[in-house]
């Protein structure tokens, strides 16, 4: 189950569709938030979070689930990349940051690798 993290209803389901035709399952939350509140945080295999998000970004859900021990791998996306965020992101262990519009085979390839 992937968890997928994004304020725009269309991306979580276009994500979901794209997840869904690759064999996987995908699970949408609106803010972060919502995520670090769900039952089922402990079934995913990874987080895919877009970057700005109204409340908490997806930099702050990143140190958040790292500050409570959580070791979900986290995929950053966003429309407005910087070398800054793309930097912060690393640093805190993002195992991949893309730009939107997303490459489906890109996202799909980073996934792959981190459920490997």
């Amino acid at each position: 189950m992937i968890a997928i993290v994004d304020d725009d209803s269309g991306v979580r389901g276009s994500l979901d569709s794209l997840l869904r035709s690759a064999g996987m399952r995908g699970l949408g939350f609106a803010r972060a938030e919502d995520l670090l509140g769900s039952d089922a945080r402990a079934t995913f295999a990874c987080v895919v979070t877009d970057l700005h998000m109204p409340g908490m970004s997806g930099l702050e859900l990143q140190a958040e689930l790292a500050r409570r021990g959580c070791p979900l791998p986290v995929i950053l996306m966003t429309a407005f990349p910087t070398e800054a965020a793309r930097g912060q992101a690393m640093a805190g262990g993002a195992k991949a940051f893309l730009t939107k519009p997303i490459d489906p085979d890109a996202l799909l390839e980073a996934i792959e690798t981190v459920l490997e």
